[in-house]
């Protein structure tokens, strides 16, 4: 460093540390001083605060040790120092000054007010002077009442769309606008709010638009506009009257709420519209129901076929058409669609059964099976998976609705297998009548071909010998029947009916024999079997009683004729009638037994006159009246010849019944069999209910059968009885 630059730099440090002392005290002397002067300060500032045009407010302001000079301003703008602020006539400085208090008193607040005040003191001899903080003074107007555009009332027609606003203006801070149905509900859908700011830029102009599309529920109602705002006390209220013309409103209801089948079933049609003039058309499933133009509609003993069919009432006005639609609901019970079905299966196959039944409501199904005792299935559909020998047999399926009677109905599950007959072997019949021989066949597939045979011999509808074959489908085989017409001696005997089907065969040996009394084996009451063995007996009987009758009838129209001659007066009539009376009755007697032996008599021989003789006396000795006779005496046993022949026969085989004996005999006590299907049992089989008799000696026929009975025995279905000419005599 040179010498001159280091003497400069020693003269800087000279300066520095004799210099900075002096500044230092003057520092501290000036401190010393300002420390000695107290500040003044604000006790109490403004606030924000609101007032409604026209109240009268106050604005705090208070200040310790208050030096300088106090004004308050607006918005930046002084109003002065003095308390009255002249300048102001509705402002003014309220307090005392030493009390410090020096706060803005505003009165008749108006619009102009609503502004920012601070209160300011200056500064004065070693006093800063101080600002409050600044205070936002807000004036509130109330809005003008609001009103509704277009008008206070309103016509429209429903499904049009309308647009109501409700105006409130010049309101600081602007209206709050609401809208309010009829019923008095805040309306908040379609609903739009604007506000326009006026030209002071403190007051608005607000609106609320309400958008909405007519309806019945609008007709009638006042609407109301709701304006608030913190100016008013209580809102202000704008109304509005709607009148909606609108088409009818249908509600359709039926008498009942549950409808049950055969119930009678009142349908009624509500309907409101405006105008009120309607007319009523009632609809059934959409067809116009003629002449029923009222508001109500009946139905008679409704059924199940008319579930969900469907009845409309449809109404109308000038404005339009209305229609309500009412779905049939009826309660029913169980009842299968379709008739169930029967099932032949392999070993091992899966069957389904079908359980096919309606009702309303839905059914509980219930499947059973007879070889067990628990339910097996539930459901529509009950399926067996695997078919045995165990799982053969009947299912029943029973469907039921509560309160209502259940149903039930059978399928059959069968294995296929060779054919199978079963049936009595020993039958009867009776000689000359028509023997109906059974051959019961259980087989699954149906059997393809039954034959008869009889001592080697095929038995055919063919062989012109007077046999008919009917058959009769089960369903698990065959009823075949062999009807042998007027039956001999050599119709009796050993038959055999075989069958086949596509799995095998079988056959069984049946024997028919000659029915008699001891063969009935309960199926023919045997009191009547020994009223057929004594009818000659009866027939005898029969005609002793008719004759007696006729006897008794004459003998007294006889007396009663004798009573009628004229009677004499005096004592001598009572002795002459007496004796008169005796002669008369003997007279009477002869001739009496005269006439009853003409009309009577049957035979004149020798036997019969010495009858006669022995009447007569005995008549005599009893005056007139006929004793009991024993007829049974005239009974000549071969005076009555029975006729043996195959045509007529009374009793050329076993006793027949006495219902036989003129009157049709009762089918209960035949042993017929019912049988409405009639074919022949060969290959080719004709329709059902047909049937190909054969007569001997004629060529075969189509006939129809009665229905066949399920009895074993065979009966002849009518047996004439004839008596051959004889003499049967009758005496008194």
């Amino acid at each position: 460093m040179k010498v001159g630059e280091k003497s400069w730099c020693l003269r800087c440090i000279f300066l520095v540390v004799h210099i900075f002392p002096f500044f230092n005290a003057q520092i501290t002397l000036s401190q010393g001083s300002t420390l000695d002067v107290t500040q003044q300060s604000f006790a109490i500032e403004p606030a924000d605060r609101t007032a409604i045009q026209g109240d009268t407010i106050v604005l705090p302001c208070r200040v310790l040790n208050k030096k300088g000079t106090l004004q308050w301003t607006r918005d930046g703008f002084g109003l002065g120092s003095e308390r009255s602020l002249s300048g102001f006539p509705r402002y003014s400085m309220v307090g005392s000054d030493e009390e410090g208090d020096y706060s803005l008193q505003i009165t008749n607040v108006s619009l102009e007010d609503d502004a920012v005040f601070q209160c300011q003191v200056g500064a004065s001899d070693r006093v800063k002077g101080i600002r409050s903080r600044s205070a936002d003074f807000t004036v509130y107007v109330p809005p003008e009442p609001p009103r509704i555009a277009p008008r206070d009332f309103l016509e429209t027609t429903a499904g049009m769309t309308m647009e109501l606003t409700c105006e409130s203006n010049g309101g600081k801070p602007p209206a709050e606008l609401a809208w309010l149905d009829g019923d008095g509900v805040v309306v908040t859908q379609g609903i739009e709010f604007t506000t326009q700011l006026l030209g002071d830029n403190k007051r608005a102009n607000a609106a609320l638009k309400w958008t909405f599309k007519a309806s019945r529920k609008h007709d009638g109602k006042t609407c109301s506009c709701r304006s608030e705002n913190p100016a008013i006390k209580q809102p202000m209220i704008a109304t509005i009257k709607l009148t909606v013309k609108y088409p009818p409103e249908v509600t359709l209801i039926a008498n009942r709420r549950k409808i049950m089948e055969f119930d009678d079933v009142l349908f009624t049609c509500d309907a409101v519209a405006n105008p009120d003039d309607v007319t009523y058309k009632w609809y059934r499933n959409n067809e116009l129901v003629e002449q029923d133009h009222t508001s109500t509609f009946r139905i008679s003993k409704v059924t199940r076929q008319l579930n969900r069919h469907t009845v409309s009432c449809e109404v109308s006005n000038k404005i339009g058409t209305t229609k309500s639609i009412y779905t049939l609901n009826i309660h029913y019970g169980p009842v299968f669609k379709s008739a169930p079905e029967n099932i032949a299966a392999d070993l091992g196959e899966e069957v389904r059964l079908m359980c096919p039944v309606d009702s309303n409501p839905s059914p509980k199904i219930t499947w059973t099976f007879e070889k067990s005792t628990r339910v097996v299935g539930t459901s529509m559909v009950l399926v067996i998976p695997q078919v045995r020998p165990d799982t053969e047999g009947k299912y029943t399926c029973t469907a039921s609705v509560a309160g209502l009677p259940e149903m039930s109905s059978n399928s059959f599950v069968y294995v296929k297998g060779p054919p199978v007959i079963k049936g009595p072997d020993i039958q009867y019949g009776i000689e000359g009548q028509k023997v109906k021989v059974q051959c019961l066949i259980t087989s699954v597939p149906e059997p393809s071909r039954v034959v008869w045979i009889k001592r080697s011999q095929v038995v055919d509808i063919d062989n012109a010998e007077g046999y008919e074959i009917v058959t009769e489908h089960l369903p698990n085989g065959l009823k075949n029947l062999l009807i042998i017409h007027k039956a001999e001696e050599s119709d009796f005997g050993d038959y055999n009916c075989s069958a086949w089907n596509a799995l095998g065969h079988d056959s069984m040996l049946i024997s028919v024999r000659k029915q008699t009394c001891n063969d009935v084996d309960g199926s023919v009451p045997s009191i009547l079997c020994s009223v057929t063995e004594n009818l000659p007996l009866l027939i005898i009987l029969g005609g002793v009683i008719v004759g007696i009758v006729l006897i008794v009838s004459v003998t007294i129209v006889v007396i009663i004729c004798l009573r009628r001659k004229p009677t004499v007066k005096g004592d001598n009539f009572v002795s002459e009638n007496k004796g008169k009376q005796s002669d008369s009755a003997s007279s009477g007697d002869s001739d009496l037994k005269a006439e009853i032996r003409t009309a009577s008599s049957l035979s004149n021989n020798e036997h019969d006159r010495s009858l006669e003789k022995t009447s007569d006396t005995e008549a005599q000795n009893n005056n007139g009246y006929v004793p009991y006779v024993d007829y049974s005496t005239d009974y000549n046993s071969s005076a009555v010849r029975l006729n043996s022949s195959r045509d007529s026969g009374l009793y050329d085989s076993s006793p027949q019944l006495l219902s036989d004996i003129g009157h049709p005999l009762d089918t209960n006590f035949r042993t017929a069999y019912a049988n409405p299907y009639m074919r022949t049992s060969q290959a080719n089989l004709p329709p059902d209910h047909v049937l190909y008799c054969s007569t001997r000696g004629t060529s075969p026929t189509p006939q129809v059968l009665p229905s066949l009975s399920s009895n074993y025995y065979i009966t002849s279905q009518q047996l004439t009885s004839q008596l051959k000419p004889g003499i049967l005599a009758t005496h008194v």
